[in-house]
């Protein structure tokens, strides 16, 4: 049976302890409309952090394909709409009923009551059954689903999904597929870059001028360990973000050579490539070991509990005691070492995570673009140390690109870090709206994303300010 609608609009009492005729005036009080949209949109943030609820979500990658269609097929039609709200009612309009299925909107209501019934916030009760209160206008009061805000917020974050799937799709895939173009062999092979890494670090020499280092006499037990392969220290090299930027610099002026990769060098320009190799190593470890050296450790002490060999065992507590004094020189050639071992040794290239690294920010070390998209998979991957630490390279890099604080601004923005992702995200329109105006025709899709960024960062400011107001009761 459908509800009836109520004639006028129901009443609700603001929570203030403050007795009527003490109660200070506003000019714009806070009404129960005010609270509803407060609702929807913290609604919103529990479906993309709530665990049990990430699942309730429209295919994504259907609607995508079923959004291209519909906009390919009736291009006239959205042609004449010039307000995007109205364009994107008429989208849900065309799209929702597909979706919108008895088992779904069951799905739904089984899954907003099992989340109400646990949650412990106030605000998390009042945002869910905000959003139970829009389930029953859909199955009572039969408001249009075009217009019905649960199905809205569930089809905006089903899109935003979809895009950051396939944004990070097109990431992953695009070096290789050029390469394909090019020479389909070249995929079972290692950038120049690395290549020539490689090649060197399997120089005696190069190694003759590490362990000449005084600081690696505390590791010297534990490396032999490393490269004659008893255990393996975990280590990847998106945790040393600024590696292939100081190796590209060591050899970009090569790479066009043919005898790049040749192996006929005499021993004098072995001598020089390899100190060159080291000090290039070294750059990136002063910049990442203070970010890496504390996981590092942890990872060490975990190797150590595993190990059966006291011997093994004893060289891994002395090494933990040497990283965890920070200040030790010896921290930089050991990490320089562990670096190398990884680089030249097979047994640490069995993971994609290291090769997905190197083809995505190897295309081209010099543009900041590269470490922002890196950046954003992540983020995905809850990796969020190591995403900081590539957009803060991204701007290192290129300080006159807006990537780097676009990401920063992003990344402190999903921290709910207000002031820091402000001064990121007004960094980074500022820089990409003076780029817009040198090439006119391009960046109108960055430019539109920062300026939504910065709505939702000005929603969340709202929101905070408002939780130290006096609140509604909406039910």
């Amino acid at each position: 049976m459908k509800a009836e609608t109520p004639i006028s609009t129901p009443r609700f009492l603001i929570a203030d302890d403050a007795p009527p005729q003490k109660r200070p005036k506003r000019s714009t009080p806070r009404t129960s409309l005010d609270r509803l949209i407060h609702n929807s949109e913290h609604f919103s943030e529990i479906l993309q952090t709530t665990p049990k609820l990430k699942s309730l979500r429209f295919d994504e990658l259907d609607l995508l394909r079923d959004l291209r269609e519909i906009v390919d097929r009736e291009k006239k039609e959205f042609d004449r709409i010039k307000n995007p709200p109205e364009f994107r009612r008429m989208i849900r309009a065309m799209l929702l009923p597909k979706y919108l299925t008895s088992e779904f909107v069951k799905d739904a209501e089984d899954k907003l009551l099992a989340q109400l019934i646990t949650a412990r916030k106030k605000a998390d009760r009042d945002a869910l059954m905000t959003a139970l209160v829009f389930l029953q206008s859909h199955t009572d009061l039969e408001l249009p689903v075009e217009d019905n805000p649960l199905w809205e917020t569930i089809f905006n974050i089903s899109l935003q999904d979809g895009l950051k799937f396939v944004d990070s799709l097109t990431v992953l895939t695009e070096g290789i597929n050029q390469l394909k173009i090019s020479d389909p062999a070249l995929l079972t092979r290692d950038p120049l870059v690395l290549q020539k890494t490689k090649q060197i670090c399997q120089w005696h020499v190069f190694w003759r001028q590490l362990i000449a280092e005084k600081g690696i006499m505390a590791f010297e037990g534990l490396i032999s360990s490393i490269l004659r392969g008893d255990f393996v220290i975990e280590l990847y090299f998106d945790e040393l973000v600024h590696l292939p930027y100081f190796l590209f610099l060591l050899f970009k002026d090569d790479l066009h050579k043919p005898d790049f990769l040749s192996e006929t060098i005499p021993d004098g320009d072995k001598e020089v490539l390899a100190s060159q190799l080291s000090r290039a190593i070294s750059q990136s470890v002063k910049l990442d070991l203070p970010h890496l050296l504390p996981d590092l450790v942890k990872r060490l002490e975990k190797t150590r509990k595993k190990q059966g060999d006291e011997k093994v065992k004893s060289q891994l507590a002395e090494a933990i005691e040497q990283l965890s004094a920070e200040d030790e020189p010896g921290n930089n050639v050991f990490l320089i070492m562990l670096i190398a071992a990884k680089i030249s040794m097979k047994k640490y290239w069995e993971n994609q995570r290291d090769r997905f690294f190197f083809f995505t920010i190897l295309k081209n070390p010099l543009d900041a673009k590269n470490y922002y998209d890196y950046g954003n998979i992540l983020i995905r991957m809850r990796k969020s140390k190591n995403a900081e630490q590539l957009f803060r390279c991204a701007i290192e890099i290129d300080s006159e690109s807006f990537w780097g604080y676009w990401g920063l601004g992003q990344f402190f923005l999903k921290k709910n870090r207000i002031r820091e992702a402000e001064n990121y995200l007004f960094r980074a329109l500022k820089t990409v709206q003076k780029q817009a105006l040198q090439n006119p025709s391009k960046l109108h899709r960055e430019l539109f994303l920062i300026n939504e960024d910065i709505k939702k960062l000005n929603r969340l400011k709202m929101k905070k300010q408002a939780e130290i107001q006096p609140q509604i009761e909406l039910f």
